[in-house]
């Protein structure tokens, strides 16, 4: 949730609701997240999305399921063979100071355990990151809709 959206869901709920959805992926430089909506209700999807940036809550049991949903994400990724040989070629071909070389899904030991053993709070790294890595100037924004430019810029 967030500051202005608290409830859990609200976001996807709301997308549901308009005959919508949304999602996200992780490329090696950048995380893409991406939705659509009926065009009527574009403007408070938007504003639902916006607030994951201004003002996210990061609730710690969201944190926590998140942790397991990537962690089972490495899982999966671990049994198909091309993501195996990509991690292969990352770990044994590159420059190993490189930070492409490095591991970099992330599992319960490299997000949860290794913090908790360092002595960190995971919420409160997980707030620091995104205040740093989330800022507009690392940002594109795209918005397609059937308004006009003027009115899709003022949402």
């Amino acid at each position: 949730g967030t500051e202005k959206y608290p409830r859990e869901n609200e976001y996807s709920e709301y997308l549901s609701k308009h005959s919508g959805y949304g999602n996200a992926y992780t490329g090696l430089n950048n995380t893409n997240y991406y939705f659509e909506v009926d065009y009527r209700h574009l403007e408070g999807a938007l504003d639902r999305f916006a607030q994951f940036f201004i003002a996210p809550l990061f609730d710690s049991s969201c944190t926590d399921r998140e942790i397991n949903a990537v962690d089972s994400e490495n899982k999966k990724n671990q049994r198909n063979d091309g993501r195996r040989i990509y991690q292969l070629e990352k770990s044994v071909l590159s420059n190993p100071v490189h930070p492409y070389s490095q591991f970099g899904t992330g599992n319960l030991i490299s997000l949860r355990e290794n913090p908790l053993k360092e002595g960190l709070d995971i919420r409160d790294e997980l707030i620091r990151w995104h205040d740093k890595h989330y800022t507009a100037n690392y940002m594109k924004l795209v918005v397609l809709g059937r308004d006009s430019l003027d009115q899709l810029t003022q949402w």
